[in-house]
């Protein structure tokens, strides 16, 4: 499992919502390509890169900044947040994105999972299932689907969908530690997905559990924001293990 940092951005900085929540946010920094060139000066390979702007207004917004982050650096950046169309996948592709996170336009347009696989492969796209109350939430999880995580997992994972991005929105922002009652069911049924987990980790502990239970990838935001695990922790964690193959 490799451990991979965050960025948030919303209105050009780099913030952290708490439970997903827009008007519960902490802002850190007004150069996300500075602290991007920071992780990768730490030894840090990967970054999870959200468009929360993009997310809550349904259209990409913060391309630039993901262009800005590819140039400066050769971290292999995922990126989602408002990508609603196909022209928006080749839009952050074309701006450096290494794999593109797809979740509203995922799960409320008809097809489009079967669509985007034959027009970028499974290589390049990740399911992104965030989870609140048992429901797939999408629209900056603003919004419940009505669809659980085994029927989003099952039919995707059947389509030939390969990455799933995982988030435990209840645990989100809080540093509370991953909940072993939300991700080790949900491993044991699709041991086939590639499961990348989020939501609450505060520690490299944290991190050592969500490993054992044999999740692909683990992301983590506000703990390196605020300083709980530093970059060169995050860098030698990812040291001691099988980095996953793109």
């Amino acid at each position: 499992m490799i451990a991979i940092p965050a960025i948030d951005i919303m209105n050009g900085s780099c913030v952290r919502l708490f439970k997903g929540r827009f008007d519960q946010q902490t802002k850190y920094s007004n150069d996300p390509a500075d602290m991007a060139r920071s992780m990768e000066q730490a030894g840090i390979g990967h970054l999870h890169l959200v468009d929360l702007d993009g997310a809550r207004t349904g259209a990409p917004v913060n391309l630039k900044t993901l262009q800005d982050i590819t140039r400066a650096t050769s971290l292999k950046v995922d990126f989602g947040g408002g990508i609603r169309n196909m022209h928006d996948i080749d839009k952050a592709l074309l701006s450096g994105a290494d794999k593109v996170n797809l979740g509203t336009f995922l799960f409320k347009t008809k097809d489009v999972d079967k669509e985007a696989l034959e027009n970028f492969g499974p290589e390049k796209l990740i399911a992104a299932v965030d989870i609140y109350q048992g429901q797939v939430a999408v629209k900056g999880w603003q919004e419940q689907t009505g669809i659980s995580i085994a029927d989003a997992l099952g039919n995707l994972l059947a389509r030939g969908w390969i990455y799933f991005s995982v988030t435990d929105i209840d645990r989100d922002g809080t540093m509370d530690g991953p909940d072993p009652d939300f991700y080790k069911p949900i491993i044991k049924a699709f041991p086939m997905a590639k499961i990348i987990g989020g939501g609450g980790v505060a520690t490299i502990d944290h991190l050592n559990r969500l490993r054992s239970w044999g999740l692909y990838a683990a992301v983590t935001g506000k703990a390196v924001l605020e300083g709980n695990i530093s970059l060169n922790d995050l860098s030698e964690f990812n040291k001691n293990t099988h980095e996953p193959g793109q």
